[in-house]
């Protein structure tokens, strides 16, 4: 009764704990007010976030909309700056009457060749609560008032499968930067033992809010990503590994033998590896490295026509090779990015194209370019898109590899890249060395 007395154009919020202001009003704060923020992960996140709309949303476009974009962070246990509410009232007596609780695992498994690893996860569930439990009631007419968007996740259904967000019926409240919702913008608080918001949320369970990955293909694609050795860690002496992004996993997806395509990341960069057979080289002195981590590999920006010193890099060297600290997942079996690469061709024309591994379990057991993009650079520096008999065929002109020249060219200029020594730079905060363990698979 004291729902259907608010009527249409409501949005609901659960909580099992009430945060009032200092005034008495309800404080609904974002995550990343609550937690802050982690610039690396943020951007690591967002990248792949992006991807996975690009992936799985039909007709999706990158109009950069931030609320569908940190949806896909919100939902699956990243921050974000908005405030999760959803359209249907019993969703939000459920959350009301749950407590989500977590806990680190460990466990012992094999990769694809019977090496033995540990393997870090986030284990999490629900359990019932057991005091008072609280809805909010949000009205949609003084968000709309108050220049607050509401953006209903149903905009970003995948054209297969049940995302959490959909089977939530989600709202994005926000951005709510720098405080949380205003007070003014909540109706109604309702309070009630958790008992009866649990019997108002009728057969809703964690199961159908939460599905698995074979119902939900965000959730299957973000754990499909390769796992990253954790530095300095082992236990009873063997290596150690973590999701390349760590998420609540609401049942076990380990195997005893973990399949090729769980790639288990040992931190190495490409140079310091003996060059694997069959694969285009240059002399040392005609190549220069750029190191760099997830914050400006993965970062944002325009693409911008004009690199000086990107130019000024290609009149000493023939080739330059931009390598992250990680694998860049694409979806692709056993294959990932590691880096992009420029060569000079003939004629004034430079390839950018991507490169990268085949990682099976913990063995790299090649290396390879993908073909790329080429560009002209003319006399006063521009760069112009020109057609290539060897462009890459899948239709895309990868914007994103021009983006990344923008930053890396910016990060030249205001010293986010040190050179090291000739022919290298590295980003700051970026371990240099290679673990030792990091080599050729045995084909090799």
């Amino acid at each position: 009764m004291a729902i259907e007395q608010y009527g249409p154009g409501v949005l609901y919020r659960g909580q099992t704990q009430h945060y009032p202001t200092s005034g008495g009003v309800p404080s609904l704060s974002t995550s990343f007010q609550r937690q802050g923020c982690v610039p690396d992960l943020m951007i690591k996140w967002s990248y792949y976030a992006k991807r996975a709309l690009q992936h799985l949303v039909r007709g999706w476009k990158n109009t950069d909309d931030i609320a569908t974009n940190q949806a896909i962070l919100q939902h699956y246990g990243f921050r974000s700056f908005f405030l999760d509410a959803s359209g249907d009232p019993r969703v939000a007596a459920w959350f009301a009457s749950n407590k989500f609780e977590s806990k680190i695992s460990v466990n012992l498994v094999e990769d694809c060749f019977e090496d033995p690893v540990f393997l870090r996860t986030r284990n999490a569930w629900f359990v019932p609560a057991d005091r008072m439990g609280h809805v909010y009631l949000i009205c949609q007419k003084a968000l709309r008032q108050s220049g607050i968007q509401a953006v209903h996740l149903s905009e970003i259904a995948t054209a297969e499968g049940a995302p959490r967000y959909v089977r939530q019926d989600a709202y994005m409240v926000g951005p709510l930067i720098p405080s949380g919702l205003s007070g003014d913008c909540v109706l109604c608080h309702i309070s009630a033992p958790a008992e009866v918001f649990r019997d108002f949320s009728g057969e809703y369970n964690a199961s159908w809010l939460f599905p698995e990955p074979s119902d939900d293909p965000v959730y299957r694609e973000l754990l499909a990503m390769p796992w990253e050795k954790m530095r300095n860690i082992s236990y009873a002496g063997l290596e150690a590994f973590g999701r390349a992004l760590e998420l609540p996993e609401y049942s076990d997806h380990l195997r005893k033998h973990m399949p090729p395509a769980s790639a288990m990341y040992r931190p190495f960069w490409t140079r310091n590896l003996p060059p694997p057979p069959d694969y285009p080289t240059v002399s040392a002195t005609q190549i220069v490295h750029i190191l760099c981590g997830s914050s400006l590999f993965h970062g944002v920006g325009a693409p911008r026509a004009f690199l000086p010193h990107i130019n000024k890099l290609l009149e000493a060297y023939e080739e330059i090779n931009i390598e992250l600290d990680g694998l860049v997942y694409h979806g692709m079996g056993t294959r990932y990015g590691k880096g992009v690469g420029i060569v000079k061709m003939p004629g004034d024309i430079v390839s950018v194209f991507e490169y990268g591994v085949d990682h099976p379990g913990l063995r790299i057991m090649a290396m390879g370019r993908f073909n790329g993009i080429h560009y002209r650079i003319d006399e006063n520096g521009g760069w112009e898109r020109v057609l290539h008999k060897d462009d890459c065929a899948c239709g895309s002109e990868h914007a994103e590899n021009l983006e990344l020249l923008g930053r890396v060219d910016l990060s030249l200029e205001d010293g986010g890249l040190e050179r090291i020594e000739l022919g290298l730079y590295v980003q700051k905060g970026v371990v240099l060395t290679s673990d030792l363990r990091a080599t050729w698979g045995e084909s090799y």
